[in-house]
């Protein structure tokens, strides 16, 4: 009888339409215009976001993420802040990608981020059979908007101090309040690391002979003996060993091998790298380190290590820091600056040191220098 009335007091979950079934079933379960949207969503990226936009290969871990973040975040602002309340993700239109457009140059989103957004759509619109769809930036901002191209080349100095920022001083002060964001901050100082190498850098193990070296890397740099390998949080998750060029360098790498457990990265213990990464900014924007404050952010400091890495080879200021004559040995120099900072695009240099020929144009060399390992393309 008690089992009864137990069996008659419990209520069966109904189960949702297309639950438990592949992403092509849930597709095929939910209606053009329907409602629940996020789930529709979802299933078209299960199905194709591991595919290369262009080539028969895979991508990366974290362009998936960026991509359904942003897949997520287009269609919440299409239903959410537009006239189109309805729209289905698997019917994208382009008066939906013109009325998002419109709301990020209302935001003077940034230029670098309106060209990727719209790749990722163009990605998209591939996926749900209507290639061709998203149209080249300039249908959307117009022929004379600075939008219309990213810049290739630096036009101003992004150092910290080109902005009167002591960086020692500041780094001490974040070090005060958070040990670990102050080493991240440094590794990104000394070593010109992206603030998410910084953050995933291990540094047990890390320094190595120059034997061991990456031959690309230890070729850029014959006087070195010792490099810094660099492994986790890389772009395209390709290695680098970067030159151990100085004592200040030597010395941080061994107050983090005091500091940080073997086999494990710089940050605090028990925090995972994702609470890590918005620890790290959070901690940034509590001291000014952002381009509405202090006009400088953590990205800065590779700028600092590559227009002070120029300076260093070649004896004069990089052309963003107001040099108009060519050094003789300018070529070799940027060379060596997209070695080190991990750049498979030898012109790559000019994103930080800029460039003395005319406004956008590539001022670095074609090729290698004699005798250097072929560069390979990205």
């Amino acid at each position: 009888m008690g089992s009864k009335t137990r069996q008659r007091g419990r209520h069966e979950l109904r189960k949702q339409a297309g639950e438990g079934r592949d992403p092509a079933a849930v597709l095929a379960s939910l209606p053009i215009g329907t409602s629940d949207w996020k789930r529709v969503l979802d299933a078209i990226v299960k199905q194709h976001n591991s595919q290369h936009a262009k080539l028969y290969k895979v991508v990366s871990f974290k362009t998936m993420r960026d991509r359904e973040y942003f897949y997520f975040s287009f269609f919440n602002e299409l239903r959410t802040h537009t006239t189109f309340r309805e729209a289905d993700p698997r019917v994208l239109k382009q008066r939906h990608v013109q009325a998002v457009v419109a709301r990020w140059l209302q935001r003077d989103m940034a230029t670098a981020s309106i060209h990727n957004y719209l790749s990722f759509l163009r990605t998209f619109a591939g996926w749900i059979g209507r290639p061709g769809l998203v149209r080249e930036v300039a249908f959307y901002v117009g022929a004379d908007s600075p939008h219309v191209h990213r810049k290739q080349v630096a036009v101003e100095d992004r150092s910290w101090t080109a902005h009167g920022v002591d960086i020692e001083a500041k780094i001490a002060e974040v070090a005060a309040f958070d040990p670990w964001v102050g080493l991240q901050l440094e590794i990104c100082y000394r070593f010109g690391a992206r603030p998410k190498e910084a953050r995933h850098f291990r540094p047990h193990g890390a320094l190595i002979p120059r034997e061991l070296a990456f031959e690309r890397d230890a070729a850029a740099y014959p006087e070195c003996e010792e490099f810094v390998r660099f492994a986790q949080g890389t772009k395209g998750g390709r290695p680098r060993d970067e030159p151990l060029q100085t004592e200040e360098q030597r010395e941080l790498l061994t107050r983090l091998q005091s500091v940080v457990a073997k086999g494990w990265y710089v940050g605090e213990p028990g925090r995972t790298a994702a609470q890590n990464q918005d620890r790290f900014y959070n901690v940034l924007r509590r001291f000014g380190i952002t381009r509405n404050a202090l006009g400088v952010t953590a990205h800065g400091l590779r700028h600092q290590s590559a227009n002070d890495g120029y300076e260093a080879d070649t004896g004069a200021p990089s052309p963003v820091r107001g040099q108009h004559e060519r050094p003789e040995n300018d070529a070799d120099a940027r060379y060596r600056t997209a070695i080190r900072l991990g750049h498979s695009r030898l012109r790559s240099s000019t994103f930080y040191v800029g460039t003395m020929g005319k406004a956008g144009q590539a001022d670095a060399p074609a090729c290698a220098p004699e005798g250097a390992p072929v560069e390979q393309s990205s």
